[in-house]
Formats: structure tokens, sequence, C-alpha cells
């Protein structure tokens, strides 16, 4: 009889809502309520779910579906959120409310929501009787958006590696659609940046403020935050950002395809940016992943207003392209601010690339290609991170791909959503999603036999 859609949309549309209604902001976490929900789902279904917590209230659940010796995919996603601000939202961010066709709350794009389509994937597996050429793995983990993962999947890959032993993960990250001239497209990412955050310490002399002096800390910080934020730190374009280059120039007219070649080319790069066919926010976000880059977005210094004090500290937030390393980030850091700067490295996490030839790519590109024969799959490069950023120093030989598909709701942006107020996202985006990742991993894990 084949697959009731319909009953789907209802099923993942309400597993969505009530994952929405558990505060799982982080800090503090409490993953653990979405954890045992989502194994309670399994468990009713007959499934075995392993919930584990590396402390109290920080909870995982994973789940197998057994199959045959290819190399096992697991279907990942995160249960915490970002603080929310209630008093600016138009629907408690925490209600799970189906409004306007949308299902609204904190979470709803990042990524509860991705969390409840692969659980609706992982359950249609079971329900169809899929016989699988791999093992599939389901986990909802703790602990992205703090950023150092102690208690997510960097945890269960350290503690509980036998859960999560997987080399290719689906996860979030990209999937969103855009168009470039007409043209629309889809992204699936494949690389993000790496992180690099430090702090610069300037230390001087201490004195009354009513008496001035050459040697205050204060200023020579200043100074070296000037001199950082000037900096015209150089352009490497990575792999991953060539390859969505010249795919989106294979669509477009001599002229276009042109700068969108040259915005390849580390000489021409910055000079043709301003130029390219994408909205201003979209070119910026290219200017990022152009280059390393460093946010100042700390301040520390002094106690009292009439007390020069003796050291004043500014913590920067750094983002490395593919090929870049902390080694060589340091030293064009050391250049710039010079040698009266102490420099403290505080989390270093190396950038990531995938391959794009590799069989999953593969057939995300040719599902898609199946349902929107219009569009096109992309390779796209993050700033930001996900939970790859903990799977692949620990497992290198791991490809981690984003891709959650998604058509942007008309007059507002996935990316001005996400973390935002008013969170949402649509039931034809959830059902559109599950259809297709339940397509890619059919399609990837399927026995051919069968």
């Amino acid at each position: 009889m084949g697959i009731d859609w319909q009953a789907v949309e209802t099923e993942v549309t309400g597993y969505l809502q009530d994952l929405l209604r558990f505060d799982t902001t982080n800090p503090p976490g409490n993953e653990i309520l979405c954890a045992e929900y989502i194994a309670g789902v399994l468990k009713r279904e007959g499934l075995d779910a392993n919930v584990t917590a590396s402390e109290p209230g920080r909870g995982n659940v994973t789940a197998l579906l057994q199959g045959g010796d290819q190399p096992t995919l697991m279907l990942l996603g995160h249960t915490d959120v970002v603080a929310a601000e209630p008093n600016k939202w138009s629907r408690d961010p925490f209600c799970g409310d189906l409004y306007d066709g949308c299902v609204w709350g904190r979470g709803a794009l990042d990524m509860k929501n991705m969390v409840a389509v692969e659980l609706m994937v992982f359950l249609l597996l079971k329900r169809e009787g899929i016989t699988l050429n791999r093992n599939v793995i389901y986990a909802a983990t703790a602990d992205e958006e703090a950023g150092k993962g102690m208690h997510g999947i960097g945890w269960l890959i350290e503690n509980h590696s036998e859960q999560v032993d997987a080399r290719y993960v689906i996860t979030e990250g990209g999937g969103a659609d855009f168009s470039v001239n007409g043209k629309r497209f889809f992204t699936c990412q494949t690389g993000q940046k790496g992180i690099f955050r430090f702090g610069l310490i300037a230390k001087g002399d201490p004195g009354h403020a009513s008496i001035p002096h050459a040697n205050n800390a204060i200023v020579k910080l200043g100074r070296a935050l000037d001199a950082i934020a000037q900096a015209d730190w150089p352009v490497h374009v990575s792999p991953t950002l060539k390859a969505f280059f010249d795919a989106i120039a294979t669509t477009q007219d001599d002229e276009t395809a042109t700068l969108l070649h040259q915005v390849s080319d580390p000489t021409q790069a910055k000079a043709v940016l301003d130029m390219l066919p994408f909205v201003a926010s979209t070119r910026a976000e290219l200017g990022a992943l152009l280059c390393n880059t460093t946010s100042p977005t700390m301040l520390s210094a002094g106690s009292k207003i009439n007390v020069i004090p003796t050291e004043a500290t500014a913590w920067i937030d750094g983002r490395l392209v593919p090929g870049q390393t902390g080694e060589i980030f340091l030293a064009d850091i050391r250049r710039v601010v010079g040698d009266e700067i102490d420099i403290v490295v505080d989390q270093y996490t190396p950038p990531l690339e995938m391959e794009i030839e590799s069989p999953l790519y593969q057939t995300i590109v040719s599902v898609m290609a199946e349902h929107e024969p219009n569009a096109l799959v992309v390779p796209s490069l993050m700033t930001g991170g996900t939970d790859a950023k903990h799977i692949c120093p620990r497992k290198p030989d791991t490809q981690v791909y984003g891709f959650m598909p998604y058509c942007q709701i008309p007059g507002q942006t996935e990316a001005e959503l996400i973390h935002g107020h008013d969170e949402r996202t649509s039931v034809e985006n959830l059902v559109f999603a599950t259809k297709i990742l339940y397509d890619v991993v059919c399609r990837f894990c399927e026995d051919d036999e069968t």
C-alpha cells in the first residue's frame, strides 16, 4: 500500500510539538527530558533505546537498526537549544503551538525539527521492513549549543563509542534552498570553519587616574584591538567553497559565471565579492568564508574608575578556513598585535571538509534531483559549527554531512529565525524533509539484493 504520508505528517508534527515543550535551554540543558521521551517512542515500536547521561540531566538517547556489513550510517541531532527572550516572542518559546501552518518554539529550526524528522525516518525503516545493507543508528544528543560538547556526542564517543560508531553521519547545517538569477539550489554542508578562541592580555603600570601615564594596559589593549580590526587577513579559498562557486557558475550567464570563478582566485576574491549576484547578508557570509576571521566579544579591565589597572583582557572568537591550522593563525595574530601583548588560546577545533565524491553525498544529489528536478545540490561551508567538530577530530575517517532539506519561509530567511525571535518551521517543510531523508536513507542503505 505504501506509506500514508498524511498520517506521517500528523505523527512527525506531534513529535516536534512534544519536543519543543521541553525546556532544554543550554545551560543548564536538561536534555534528559527529550531523551526519555524519544526512548519511550522507540520502545513502543519494539526498538531498544539506550539512554545515557554524562551527569544528572544531561541525557542522550541512541538506537540501532541492524543491517549488513557496509559502513554504518548515523542520523544525528541535538536536543539542547539556545536561550530565548519570551517578552520578544509572539508566542511562548516553549509552547509547541501549531499556528498558521507552522510549529512554533525555540528549537523548531535548530534543531528539534531534524530530531523529529530523523526519528520519523528511523521508525519508517522499521515499519516498512527495509532490508538494510548497513547498520543505521539514531542518536539525539545533548550539549551542542554550548560549543564544547562535554555532555553530548563527544562524550558518547569517549565513553560509549559502540553506540555511535558510524562511518557516515547526517546532521544539521545544510539543506536550505536559495536562488541566483532565477536558478534554484539546495545546500549540503560538507565543511565548516574551525574555532580558534583566544584572549589578548595587556599589562601595564598601576596608578591614580588623575595622573595619566603612557604604560596604561587599557590603552595598549585598545591599540591591539584596533590592529585586529584593521587586519587584512589573507584569502584562503577552500575546495568546498570553490566547488560551491563552480557549481552555481554552470547555471549562469557568461558574465556572472566569470565573476563566480574570479572569487575563487585569492588575488581577485575581495575585489569581486561585492559584485556577486547575492543579497548583502549572503555576500557578508561568503566574505567570512574566504579567510580566517576575528570578532572581539568580551572585555575585562579595572575595578574602580579612579584607578589605572595593571591588566586588561579581550576575548576574541576566531574562525579558521579549511586548510589552516591554529599554529599558522597564531603566528598571523602575533604579527598583527606585536610582542607586548600576551596571547592565550582558550579553545581550538580544526576546520573540517568532507568528500563530495562520497557515496552518501552522491546519493543526496541523486535523490534531490528526483524530488526537485529544477534545483541543483551544491556543497557548502559553514562559518559556524555543528556536532561534526566533536566527531571528526576524534574519528577522522568519519564523513559528516549537514542536510535538512528546507524551503525558505516567504518574507523571512531561515538564518533570521535560527537563534532569533519567533522561531518556527512549517509543517510542509517537516513532511518535505521526511520524504527526502527517508528516500536518501533507503537509497543509501537498502540491500541491492532485495
